[in-house]
């Protein structure tokens, strides 16, 4: 009888014989090596009853006359039990190890006590200086000068390649402590704040220059904490511990403040310094210094941990790319530069031809057609650069005639590109020749030299066809543009290029520039003088962290200036002669029937304007007696605004507005003379932009100022100006600003 399947065979005597077919004895077993020993096999003989009823499938193998255990047989799934699950079920894998970034990961450094340390005090310190309210200063300069500074001191291997880049940051944070001009030192700001990465980690490539300045090194941050963490364990047992530095800075500062109190109170000099060094705080301000406290500790390590670490974003190796036959670069490259020399030559016909030669062909005025051209061009600048750049990675080099073509095409179009620069520059002087300097304008010609800079580099590279310094040269070129932008102080420029050409002054322009400016206003008559410098604007001293070069020559510059007149800044209102009129403000002026009074406000049609205002204007203004503007007034016809006068204004939602002004004059002739002389004012305001125009049989003028409108038109003896804010400036705003003007024609001859 046979035995049931999977049931053991039954043991017989070991004494009896082997059977012929059993396997011969194991020999001694050899000796494997150590890497891959096998086990060691019984040598006890299978019974020969086990091998008659053994599969021959689950019989022992035999390797090199060693046994080797053959696999359990197959159990019932009844009879396996949990030692039978753990002993030949394989248990799960382990979890993949997340590997540390390799450009980041150098587990050799560490940082010492005193980098930590440092990386602190600039971030509180940062938080207290950088930014101390009522403006910046030398507090922002030391606060960016001592982020480039402190991980340059914790790596000083590779000081002397660094340095070069290093000056220039510093010379652009050191900005903020020179000018007071807000957008220039924002500029130099964010400049030096890109750099800072690039000088502690230089890159040789494109690709890894973009990616540094995008940020790429926030992903070291985990890494640098981890240096920092290395370097506390690490330290040396001579140095004193964490607890012992932080009850040194508690007694440090206890002292401090127990002996300042002490001193402010004795001296009220010293009082008032320590006032000056010490912000008002109250706890809103002190919850937004801690962050932003938090914000600088990880910034200032993962920069720290940067110049240690010098990680490379650059590709070892660049990959192959596919370049473009000869014929497929030689074709639109040669097109192109064709369509630049007719530009070009067009170009030159309309500046040796002058004024006249632009008003015969195109019925606009030189700085008109200036101005127009102006930012299509820039585009064009901006675009050509592009393409030359893509046409350099795409050129074929194989053959010194690829080489020749690359050459000469990319050449000629770098060359033609620059003349178009200065096309744009050249039309840009012309416009501010006649209208006036302003930041914008300041800025553009900036943009321009550093374009022209740039084609010039471009050329150089392209005639070599190496390149691997252009993306340094660059970012130099262009921190070194901002730095001569700084240098010439803008806001000074602007005010004394005004000044001294023939142009009407625009004292709310001027009034808006920096202190930089300050100096400049020295030598205008006293009445404009009082306005620009008058007042409380440069009397109470500033915070110690926010005092710079160009606010302490305000300063200087503003003693001895008189009280201004409260409506020097507003010069289109002669309110002395309104003031001095038959007008009694504090009284209804007019007859309450007729044209001349406030009455007439509530009597225009407002649906076509408020569309554009988002919601129903309103006719109440407020009328406040100590306002004259808000009155009909009787003029002096020697004010060249006629001999009457009706101020219609409506609020729309938030700061928009709708001024219709009314205008009479003796005589038509007086009234065209009146809207003409309007136009001029305005024409010499540097921020306006006026487009002389015809309604009907009379004249008027469209003035554009940022996102605001004014609509004139005359109407026999008199002269309707509408004006409307953040309106927008289209030919939309511009119909229903004529729709209005023409209301106030027929309210006039129907009220009389």
């Amino acid at each position: 009888m046979s035995e049931p399947d999977g049931a053991p065979a039954p043991q017989d005597d070991p004494a009896a014989g082997d059977s012929p077919a059993e396997a011969p004895e194991a020999p001694e077993p050899r000796e494997a090596p150590e890497a891959s020993q096998a086990p060691e096999a019984s040598p006890t003989p299978t019974p020969p009853q086990a091998e008659q009823h053994e599969p021959q499938s689950q019989r022992p193998p035999v390797q090199q006359g060693v046994l080797v255990p053959a696999p359990p047989p197959q159990m019932p799934q009844q009879h396996r039990g949990a030692p039978y699950q753990q002993q030949y079920y394989a248990a799960p894998p382990p979890p993949p190890m997340i590997l540390p970034n390799p450009r980041w990961h150098r587990p050799e450094l560490s940082a010492s006590q005193t980098t930590v340390i440092l990386v602190f005090v600039v971030a509180l310190f940062g938080a207290w200086a950088a930014f101390p309210g009522g403006g910046v200063g030398i507090g922002l300069a030391l606060t960016g000068i001592a982020l480039v500074a402190v991980p340059l001191l914790t790596s000083r291997d590779d000081l002397l390649p660094r340095l070069p880049g290093a000056v220039l940051v510093v010379l652009l944070w050191s900005v903020a402590a020179v000018r007071d001009a807000g957008w220039v030192v924002a500029l130099c700001a964010l400049a030096a704040f890109a750099l800072t990465p690039l000088v502690l980690a230089p890159q040789r490539r494109i690709g890894g220059t973009a990616l540094a300045m995008c940020f790429a090194w926030l992903e070291g941050i985990a890494e640098s904490f981890r240096w920092a963490r290395r370097g506390r364990t690490e330290q040396d047992s001579r140095n004193p511990g964490t607890v012992r530095i932080a009850w040194t800075a508690g007694v440090t500062v206890a002292l401090l403040l127990v002996f300042g109190g002490l001193f402010a109170a004795a001296d009220s000099t010293f009082a008032d310094l320590v006032a000056r060094l010490l912000p008002d705080l109250n706890p809103i301000e002190v919850f937004l210094r801690l962050v932003l406290a938090a914000v600088l500790v990880p910034l200032v390590l993962v920069w720290a941990y940067t110049a240690a670490a010098k990680p490379r974003w650059d590709a070892e190796e660049q990959a192959e790319h596919r370049t473009v036959s000869r014929f497929e670069l030689a074709i639109p490259l040669a097109a192109l530069n064709l369509l630049f020399a007719a530009f070009i030559a067009v170009q030159l016909r309309v500046y040796f031809g002058g004024e006249a030669y632009v008003m015969e062909t195109a019925g606009l005025t030189f700085a008109e057609y200036a101005r127009r051209g102006f930012w299509q061009l820039s585009f064009v600048a901006v675009l050509s650069l592009a393409l030359i750049a893509i046409a350099a990675w795409l050129a074929p080099k194989r053959s010194k005639a690829d080489r020749w073509t690359v050459r000469v095409l990319l050449a000629l179009l770098a060359l033609m590109s620059m003349a178009v620069v200065v096309s744009a520059t050249y039309r840009m002087y012309t416009y501010t020749e006649t209208y006036g300097l302003t930041r914008l304008r300041v800025w553009i010609f900036t943009v321009e030299f550093w374009l022209a800079v740039l084609f010039a580099m471009v050329l150089v590279g392209c005639w070599k066809l190496r390149a691997a310094w252009l993306p340094r040269a660059v970012l130099a070129s262009g921190a070194i543009a901002l730095l001569g932008l700084a240098a010439v102080n803008p806001d000074a420029l602007i005010a004394r290029y005004n000044i001294d050409h023939d142009h009407k002054l625009d004292l709310n322009y001027l009034k808006g520039l920096s202190a930089d400016a300050a100096p400049e206003f020295a030598d205008l008559p006293a009445e404009d003088r009082d306005c620009l410098l008058g007042g409380d604007d440069f009397d109470d001293e500033r915070d110690v962290m926010a005092w710079n070069w160009g606010y302490q020559r305000a300063i200087e510059a503003a003693e001895g200036a008189g009280e201004p007149d409260p409506y020097c800044t507003f010069p289109d209102w002669d309110v002395d002669a309104a003031e001095s009129s038959d007008v009694d403000l504090s009284q209804p002026n007019a007859d309450p029937d007729g044209f001349w009074h406030w009455n007439t406000c509530a009597e225009y049609d407002l649906a076509q304007m408020t569309e554009f205002f988002g919601t129903s204007a309103t006719g109440d203004r407020g009328l406040v007696p100590d306002d004259p503007s808000q009155y009909a007034e009787d003029l002096d016809p020697a004010l060249d605004r006629g001999d009457r006068v009706l101020h219609c204004g409506y609020y729309g939602p938030g700061m928009k507005y709708l001024m219709i002004e009314t205008f009479r004059w003796p005589t038509p002739a007086d009234a065209i003379a009146g809207v003409e002389g309007m136009q001029d004012e305005r024409e010499a305001i540097p921020t306006y932009t006026v487009e002389p125009r015809l309604t009907g049989s009379a004249s008027g003028f469209t003035t554009v100022n940022g996102g605001g409108l004014e609509y004139a038109a005359v109407y026999d003896e008199l002269v309707v100006l509408v004006s409307v804010s953040e309106a927008g400036t289209g030919e939309d705003a511009e119909e229903a600003a004529a729709q209005l003007a023409l209301q106030s024609w027929e309210l006039y001859t129907a009220r009389g």
